[in-house]
């Protein structure tokens, strides 16, 4: 078990600093941050956010829970209990939960951090069953902070230089089928942090039923 001065440590540090690698977060801020996609392996703890802890916001009062399977939104019930969540994705069907923090204090703790540090911050979850994907091909209008904490997906991005200065919706992201930028790739495992830039396009490929947290960034 960890000491107390241990724990206070962790707590003292950036957000930034938890979710990279060791001493690398003024490089990121200044050659990465708005630039360029990134990932590191084994970067962040995997126990910041569990599927218990996912059961507890289902169970929140009016949580706002989107289901999906292979980029469409189902117009179904929202699961209230994990039993409920495991039946959907049995059956191939995947939930978002946006705006969590609300609902969760380590999700609302994790949102503040980005919100001292960043900007204003929402704190997105996805369940994903495996051999799936929940959203198509989008961009967001914000930064993307992946910290994967269960489960294996495999996620493609790309810079986006068709609709970059279009808001996202549904209408822009057509555009997709005419980009010709690059196509990067990266296989997150527990443990593992994404950044994508704001207007870049992704689309994440579930290998093994998969949790993590997403955190949009509005910089200031």
């Amino acid at each position: 078990m960890r000491s107390s001065s241990a724990r206070h440590a962790q707590h003292d540090r950036s957000v930034l600093s938890r979710w990279l690698p060791s001493g690398f977060e003024d490089i990121f801020r200044s050659q990465i941050l708005r630039r360029q996609a990134y990932a590191a392996p084994g970067a962040a703890d995997p126990s910041t956010f569990s599927w218990p802890e996912l059961a507890e916001v289902l169970a929140a009062p009016a949580p706002d829970v989107l289901l999906v399977a292979k980029g469409e939104r189902l117009e179904l019930p929202p699961p209230k209990t994990l039993a409920e969540l495991r039946e959907y994705m049995h059956i191939g069907i995947g939930v978002a939960a946006r705006k969590t923090e609300r609902h969760h204090e380590r999700l609302a703790a994790i949102a503040r951090a980005f919100v001292a540090e960043l900007g204003a911050a929402q704190v997105q979850v996805f369940a994903t069953p495996g051999g799936t994907h929940g959203f198509g091909w989008h961009y967001d209008d914000e930064d993307v902070f992946i910290l994967q904490t269960a489960g294996i997906k495999d996620y493609y991005f790309r810079a986006n230089t068709v609709a970059c200065h279009v808001p996202a919706q549904g209408s822009a992201f057509a555009e997709y089928a005419r980009e010709t930028s690059p196509l990067q790739t990266a296989r997150l495992v527990p443990g593992d942090f994404l950044y994508i830039p704001a207007r870049w396009w992704h689309v994440a490929l579930c290998e093994a039923d998969a949790l993590s947290i997403s955190v949009g960034v509005v910089p200031r």
